[in-house]
């Protein structure tokens, strides 16, 4: 009998981790998205509601702004002003609450005054780092029964939503907000590029670099889909360490063999892990929350990871197919690439499990 391979060994354990991960409670949140900021506007009959959500960072960085720890409510009445027909409403703290992670939740309440043009301004994505990126909903009435009338990402540049509460026809259509989500998502997640670099380091041929790049598609889209529509959820203190062991296994892979065909089965395992890790911008937006409109903002925003994903893979493999042509090259580079992904693997697995 032939002995098992490290591949199939690896991608066995691979499989036990994604098995392990789909058995945790399907009610687990997951971390906010650092430079992803939510704020969800609630029109009542006599009262308007205005809810923040930042991660921990970005709280952090917020309490700079403001000059003082502990100011985030400050922060969020300077940052957030709600006007009707243009006359601006008076704000004030009604609650704050931080999460298992660290991140907060300000929610402001605003008097409903006559008026039915209503415009929403956040100061939050000019005033924090460069890219930092807020999406705005406005809905009117409460539970099942609301309406989405607006839904924005704003950014630096963007600032504000308008919003007409008399209308008889609530805004509707795709969000294209949320395609462009997906692509500076997958451009921003260096994890996720990095383990697909180095997937795309240990193979020869293109028919196998194919299948690699759609097995880890298939895989992360399954568990994308699921964890948003709240089928399988994993908290991100389990998923992130393990996005970060996947690099190392495979840089190692490719140290100690020398010739790999097709890793489907290692990227496919992986792959559900990292869906997982995709999942937490979309859930941090509210993607699901209500069970209702999820289709669209899911499907724009796996379309981008998938078009930002492509156009990584399609620069890469011309290079990686430039090296393993030139055996030279190839024995020099592969090695040192690889051990570079080994070790920039390992110190975000310290980083993300112990530190």
């Amino acid at each position: 009998m032939r002995p098992t391979s490290l591949s199939s060994r690896v991608g066995r354990a691979a499989v036990a981790l994604t098995a392990a991960l789909s058995c945790l409670r399907p009610d687990t949140a997951l971390a906010h998205d650092p430079g992803l900021s939510v704020l969800d506007v609630a029109v009542g009959a006599h009262r308007i509601t205005a809810t923040l959500s930042m991660a921990a960072t970005d709280g952090r960085e917020a309490e700079a702004v403001v000059a003082a720890p502990g100011r985030l409510d400050a922060f969020a009445l300077e940052s957030i002003e709600l006007f009707l027909d243009n006359v601006r409403l008076d704000a004030a703290v009604e609650s704050r609450r931080t999460d298992t992670e660290g991140g907060w939740t300000t929610t402001l309440g605003f008097p409903r005054a006559a008026g039915t043009r209503l415009t929403v301004r956040s100061l939050v994505p000019r005033t924090l780092a460069q890219g930092h990126r807020q999406l705005v909903s406005v809905r009117v009435g409460a539970n099942q029964a609301a309406r989405t009338l607006a839904e924005r990402m704003l950014d630096g540049r963007s600032d504000s939503v308008d919003v007409d509460l008399g209308s008889a026809n609530p805004e509707e259509g795709p969000s294209w907000s949320f395609l462009r989500l997906g692509i500076s998502h997958i451009l921003g997640g260096y994890d996720h590029l990095l383990f697909l670099a180095a997937l795309l380091l240990g193979v020869r041929r293109l028919r196998h670099a194919v299948q690699t790049v759609t097995a880890f598609t298939v895989a992360h889209s399954l568990t994308l889909s699921l964890a948003v529509l709240g089928v399988v959820q994993a908290p991100a203190t389990i998923v992130e360490p393990i996005i970060a062991a996947s690099i190392v296994l495979v840089g190692v892979e490719n140290l100690v063999r020398r010739q790999i065909g097709s890793r489907w089965l290692l990227t496919f395992a992986f792959g559900l892990v990292h869906g997982f890790g995709f999942a937490a911008a979309l859930q941090e937006l509210g993607v699901g929350a209500n069970g209702s409109g999820i289709a669209v903002p899911l499907g724009l925003f796996n379309a981008g990871v998938e078009l930002g994903q492509l156009g990584v893979a399609t620069a890469l493999w011309p290079l990686i197919h430039h090296v393993n042509a030139r055996p030279s090259l190839q024995t020099r580079l592969v090695p040192a690439c690889s051990t570079l992904v080994v070790v920039v693997g390992a110190y975000w697995l310290v980083e993300r499990a112990i530190l």
